[in-house]
């Protein structure tokens, strides 16, 4: 069966952008005459029609996705995860008539704004929402404006089952927050479990900011599997830049209780926690293992490679935006269940050190 003709090879026919394009085909401004004609004849030429999704944005919509992302130490500038989850997310939009706008925005007060503008404008036909708040404000904000939306959010509830007990970020009344769900317990023990087989028991996680769901709920998801696996594990906090990875690793290491093993949220904090070891004297892993939650290339060229859970960050992506579609396009669908990461085992994850005497 041959793939349906998309406005993004109308656009390449007729040698214009995709949003030239779409203004052209549906008669809005922005183009001119000539160009909207050869558009036209393009997409009469290749036997284009607009597909469901796209009436349903005809008139009262925009024709762009809209992902607002607030300035942070993990800005997508530096954060490898970032870079594939924007890939996946216009991977999955090359096959619709949508474009993607990103922003970057100062703080939660400069994104409810935006919201406001894309909406007064027209400009998206819905929204992608990340990092998920304890405090969310976002989801009534979007339900008042009428802008469709999708959260990425995490939990510890198996899937399919999700009992207000393991909830963190509060949902207003009434309203079905459209999802797609990351599964911590399982991760945070695929990582842990390493740790234990080569038998360290002093353990500290390197974590994030604590007003973020996901790491609220990561640190559940560590004190669960501590109990029911009798190892101490230690959650301490940062807002996830190199220097405070850095800066926590060393502080760690010359505590009265020393881990033996260190978790660092990210790839770019293990990385600057690693180089921090390496420079107060501290072998890895002769003194200290070291892994990250994320993995990416840095974890590959690391001296040495550090062990890492590898998320297939692209098709989180792709799942994200899959499920806007379906909000946008008739409000239907179900909420999606990412696929859990694998450990990649490196070098830098060796036995634990025996006791000093």
């Amino acid at each position: 069966m041959p793939a349906r003709v998309t406005i993004k090879d109308v656009a390449l026919a007729a040698g214009v952008s995709k949003g030239a394009a779409s203004n052209a085909l549906n008669d809005r401004p922005g183009v001119s005459e000539t160009t909207r004609q050869r558009v036209k004849d393009a997409a009469e030429r290749l036997g284009w029609s607009p597909n469901r999704l796209a009436q349903a944005l005809s008139g009262s919509r925009g024709d762009s996705v809209g992902w607002a992302i607030v300035r942070t130490a993990k800005t997508p500038a530096i954060d490898p995860y970032f870079t594939e989850l924007f890939s996946g997310i216009e991977l999955e939009l090359e096959t619709t008539d949508l474009s993607l706008v990103t922003k970057l925005v100062a703080d939660r007060e400069a994104e409810a704004v935006l919201y406001r503008r894309w909406a007064s404008e027209r400009r998206v036909a819905g929204v992608l929402i990340s990092d998920i708040d304890v405090d969310e404000p976002r989801f009534e904000q979007l339900r008042e404006l009428e802008t469709p939306f999708v959260a990425f959010r995490s939990t510890t509830a198996a899937e399919g089952a999700m009992p207000a007990e393991l909830r963190v970020t509060s949902v207003p009344e009434g309203l079905q927050v459209p999802t797609v769900w990351f599964q911590e317990l399982t991760t945070v023990a695929t990582l842990l479990d390493h740790a234990r087989t080569f038998g360290h028991r002093r353990i500290a996680w390197v974590s994030g900011d604590p007003s973020k769901a996901a790491v609220v709920l990561r640190e559940r998801a560590v004190d669960r599997w501590s109990g029911d696996n009798g190892v101490a594990v230690r959650t301490v906090y940062t807002d996830y830049s190199p220097s405070a990875g850095a800066q926590r690793a060393v502080e760690l290491l010359r505590s009265d209780s020393p881990p033996t093993f260190i978790v660092f949220d990210s790839d770019i904090m293990a990385l600057a926690g690693l180089s921090a070891l390496n420079a107060s004297g501290y072998g890895v892993p002769r003194d200290v293992s070291v892994a990250s939650f994320i993995d990416s290339t840095l974890c590959e060229v690391a001296l040495p490679p550090v062990t890492a859970l590898a998320h297939p960050v692209v098709e989180y992506g792709r799942a994200f935006t899959r499920r806007l579609i379906q909000q946008i396009g008739d409000g239907t669908g179900t909420d999606a269940w990412l696929e859990p990461p694998t450990l990649v085992k490196r070098a830098s994850v060796g036995p634990a050190p025996a006791p000093a005497r």
